[in-house]
């Protein structure tokens, strides 16, 4: 038995040996290019291919708001935004710039390399190339803002605020690209006035939605929750008649009440109708709710109310009200 140990102690140690060599970093990974004028470089690893570049554009991306921090560390910088200041400072302050990544084209990767399953990639990627491809994201982005701004002159407002609220997103955009090109090329000045202007357009529209309640006399409940899931989103209800009324959403309900095997049921059925000033419906549904009870109506009916509003819950506010999404 030690014999035979012996004999597997010199094939054990040559093969850890082995996996120490193995496992060597290549050295272009340890001593990866330096940025120069016309590329960026990095360098990544991972599990497989895919990880190993997925990391590499990680960094390049990080090697980016290296020099977007680097840049504005003495001074901000202005987006030029429909000639308002909005400084880089704004933008950190809204933007994890650590994690707000670009997804670049034109990538190359000039050195693979597997050790040991564990795989690494090179990537590198003109300066010129991220510049075109900024500029052409703040110029696209800046022109759907402008389509969609138009889109308000032809659609109801409470339907055009509900497909452009998240609006802000496209400033978020353009800011972690305009921060990034002001850093590689500060002579580079794009414009993106209709980003702002929508988002401040969504805002406006939101302020002036009023919508009023009209219920049945079954709907008192319902109307009440309405209120409150309205009023949870932003947007100002009444249950009078004012000039300032946008929308009127109107609530019709058939309660139908029956007696099955001792237990009293109650089914409410209710019609949801949003109409604008004109009286068009913009948008409508219909919800089915039911409660039973052992004892009376009354307490089924509550089930009913009850059961209304957790289908609101479930499927959310505006799809309950019929809209799409």
């Amino acid at each position: 038995m030690k014999q035979y140990t012996k004999k597997l102690l010199p094939l054990f140690f040559l093969s850890m040996l082995t996996a120490c060599q193995s496992t060597k970093n290549p050295e272009w990974y340890d001593q990866p290019q330096v940025n120069n004028t016309e590329y960026i470089f990095a360098v990544g690893e991972g599990r497989n291919l895919n990880q190993a570049k997925k990391s590499a554009l990680n960094n390049i991306n990080a090697t980016l708001w290296t020099q977007v921090d680097s840049s504005f560390s003495m001074k901000d910088s202005n987006t030029n935004i429909n000639d308002k200041s909005y400084t880089y400072g704004s933008v950190n302050n809204h933007v994890n710039a650590k994690t707000s990544s670009v997804t670049f084209s034109g990538v190359e990767y000039t050195n693979i390399d597997n050790q040991n399953n564990i795989y690494f990639a090179q990537a590198r990627i003109k300066k010129d190339v991220i510049i075109k491809q900024l500029k052409s994201d703040i110029s696209n982005v800046n022109q759907k803002s402008k389509r969609l701004m138009d889109e308000l002159k032809h659609q109801d407002p409470l339907s055009w605020w509900l497909m452009n609220r998240e609006a802000s997103s496209n400033l978020e955009y353009v800011n972690v690209r305009t921060a990034m090109l002001g850093a590689i090329s500060p002579k580079d000045d794009v414009s993106a006035p209709y980003v702002l202007a929508l988002t401040e357009q969504v805002s406006k529209i939101k302020s002036q939605l009023l919508i009023k309640i009209q219920p049945s006399k079954h709907d008192k409940k319902g109307a009440q929750y309405l209120v409150e899931k309205l009023s949870a989103q932003g947007i100002s209800t009444t249950f009078k008649n004012t000039r300032s009324v946008t929308h009127t959403l109107r609530l019709t309900t058939e309660l139908r009440q029956s007696v099955m095997m001792s237990a009293y049921i109650s089914t409410k059925i209710t019609s949801l109708q949003l109409l604008n000033k004109k009286g068009n419906v913009v948008a409508s549904n219909e919800m089915i709710s039911t409660g039973n009870s052992m004892s009376n109506y009354k307490i089924s009916k509550e089930g009913a109310e009850r059961h209304f509003s957790a289908q609101m819950d479930q499927d959310g506010l505006w799809k309950s009200l019929g809209f799409n999404g």
